[in-house]
């Protein structure tokens, strides 16, 4: 229907007392937005012939409605039913004469029908089409047909695609399906999920072991056996590595828990059974002497007309455990009546049984007399006297000393008197590879008497440096003098991979961090004093083990490179001859 504009209208409303009754009517059913009620002061005789006529007559505007609709039924549609629910909606309450209101109810209800029938037929011939093993398939017929018969299908072939070990997935079913067949089961197993997230982002291989005992059937049992398995790597790895550091009561409990075998560990060369009797049987104390007290009986005092061998290396690079070797090396024999011949009596027990001692007090020096035998000449020794020094001490006094140390003499340790003696000297630097920086806290007593404790950290680099400015300066040289060699020794050669790839690893170790600073002025250094005379005035490198190393500081005593390092002070000392028969004959005629 055709509508007025607002000046046509107040025009036709203004001029009704003087317009034909007829064309007023015409007007009313010509313009929609045209009513009686646009004209309250009409005349009651006029209002109700225009009523009597419209009720009288066909509406024009519904006509033309059930006219195009009519003209569409034949074709149903979704147009065609909008239409119709259009219709309804507007004349139902009115029924203009020769409305046809009921019959469109009825066409309503059969376009609808056929619609729906038509609907159902591309349905399923698209559910023909979707992949029952693709989501983003099911989905699509899904967000496409949200009212779908096949929903429930869609619902179970989607969850028979997810992942059940992957929370994402598990979330995004209970996302797209809030009021899904499997919601339950999918809670129940995002609650799982939560729980193997806290296993294994634990990193603890005790927790992944009970979780795995604890849950046989759980959905991550692959997954738990796998970083069961690294973690057990790892855990070997810390065995390799850190034998002397790794705790025995955690080794214990991974065997109480069966994480591991006795025959697994074994396998992985980690332990012996021999070293698991031992760690088992806890405590050697009942059958290993008091070391403090061996210590405690022992003084240092070095034999004159022997080759004083001395140690120089900061706390934990293995110097106990170098002395440890040589006391139980077949080529080199200790005397146990000397002052020290307590504390290598214990050395040779501990390294019989296979331990280490415990580190030193830092005033401790220790003089173990020793003889080694010529293997060339029949009746020649060499009569050493072994020098350890407390790490603590030698760290302290060179490293962290408040005052300026230009010689041995300021140092103001232990080992200053021994080393203005006559005898002739050898010097051995240790160095851990393992770690150049090393914190320790040991007890001091301050200005009011009272004991306390004191941190303090030293650079093994920086030591060993110093220790080299040292020997260079003038104030030394009598000292120097008495000095054949200067070599070096790097410990716990055992991290450092096989016999084999020991001496290479050691020697880039040392070149990267130490030729530069050390090497050139040991070299300069060894002209001036005529050192190390026998291999050109060039320092050599040995490295040293006690042997193979296993879990709680347990170890297998192995001699090569004990023995190896006999060789070596054997090398650099003067032998002495053995007086024969006639020798003493001939003191004893002269009186001698």
């Amino acid at each position: 229907m055709n509508e007025l504009t607002d000046i046509q209208k107040r025009q036709i409303i203004s001029r009704e007392p003087h317009t034909n009754i007829n064309k007023i009517l015409e007007y009313i059913q010509t313009y929609s937005n045209l009513s009686l009620d646009d004209f309250p002061n009409m005349l009651p005789d006029r209002r109700k012939y225009i009523e009597d006529a419209i009720n009288s007559m066909p509406n024009p505007q519904e006509q033309a409605e059930w006219k195009a609709i009519d003209a569409m039924r034949s074709t149903p549609t979704r147009q065609l039913l909008d239409m119709i629910e259009a219709y309804i909606r507007r004349w139902e309450g009115s029924r203009p004469n020769g409305n046809h209101v009921d019959e469109a109810n009825t066409l309503y209800a059969h376009v609808e029908e056929e619609l729906r029938k038509a609907q159902e037929k591309i349905e399923e011939e698209d559910w023909l089409k979707v992949d029952p093993m693709s989501k983003t398939s099911l989905l699509g017929y899904l967000q496409k047909y949200p009212n779908t018969v096949h929903k429930d299908e869609i619902d179970d072939s989607f969850w028979g695609l997810t992942m059940n070990n992957d929370i994402r997935e598990i979330q995004n079913y209970i996302t797209l399906f809030p009021a899904g067949r499997h919601v339950t089961e999918a809670n129940a197993i995002l609650d799982s999920v939560a729980e193997w997230e806290k296993v294994k982002n634990s990193g603890n291989i005790f927790t992944v072991a009970d979780y795995m005992t604890k849950n046989p059937s759980s959905p991550f049992k692959r997954d738990a056996e796998l970083l069961l398995m690294s973690l057990k790597k790892d855990e070997i790895s810390q065995m390799e590595q850190h034998p002397d550091n790794y705790e025995v009561s955690r080794l214990m409990e991974l065997l109480k828990r069966n994480i591991f075998t006795d025959n697994e560990l074994i396998r992985k060369n980690v332990v012996t059974a021999g070293v698991l009797d031992r760690l088992r049987q806890n405590a050697p104390s009942d059958e290993l002497p008091d070391i403090i007290q061996a210590i405690n009986n022992s003084y240092p005092e070095c034999k004159e007309g022997c080759t004083d061998v001395y140690f120089f290396g900061i706390p934990s690079t293995g110097k106990t455990c170098i002395l440890m070797g040589l006391s139980n090396s077949d080529s080199l024999n200790i005397n146990l009546a000397c002052g020290g011949g307590d504390y290598a009596a214990a050395l040779q027990q501990y390294t019989d049984y296979g331990v280490t001692v415990n580190a030193t007090p830092g005033n401790f020096v220790a003089a173990l007399e020793a003889k080694i035998s010529s293997r060339s000449t029949k009746g020649v020794s060499h009569n050493v006297n072994l020098i350890e020094m407390s790490g603590e001490e030698f760290a302290t006094q060179i490293a962290n000393n408040s005052e300026h140390i230009f010689t041995f003499e300021d140092m103001g340790s232990g080992t200053t008197k021994l080393l203005q003696n006559d005898n002739r000297k050898v010097f051995f630097l240790i160095i851990d590879p393992t770690a150049n920086i090393v914190r320790r806290t040991h007890q001091v007593v301050d200005d009011n008497g009272n004991a306390c404790l004191e941190t303090y950290t030293v650079n093994q680099q920086t030591v060993i440096q110093k220790m080299v400015n040292l020997f260079e300066q003038p104030g030394n040289s009598d000292i120097m003098k008495k000095v054949d060699s200067i070599h070096i020794i790097m410990t716990k050669a055992d991290l450092l991979g096989d016999e084999l790839e020991r001496e290479d690893k050691a020697m880039r170790i040392f070149q990267s961090k130490y030729e530069a600073k050390i090497l050139e002025p040991l070299i300069d250094l060894c002209k001036e004093y005529n050192i190390n005379s026998q291999t050109g005035h060039r320092p050599k490198l040995y490295t040293f083990s006690l042997g193979k190393f296993y879990v709680g500081g347990l170890y297998e005593y192995d001699s090569t490179d004990s023995n190896r390092l006999v060789t070596a002070i054997r090398n650099s000392t003067v032998g002495t001859k053995g007086k024969t028969f006639w020798d003493k004959f001939k003191e004893l005629v002269n009186g001698v």
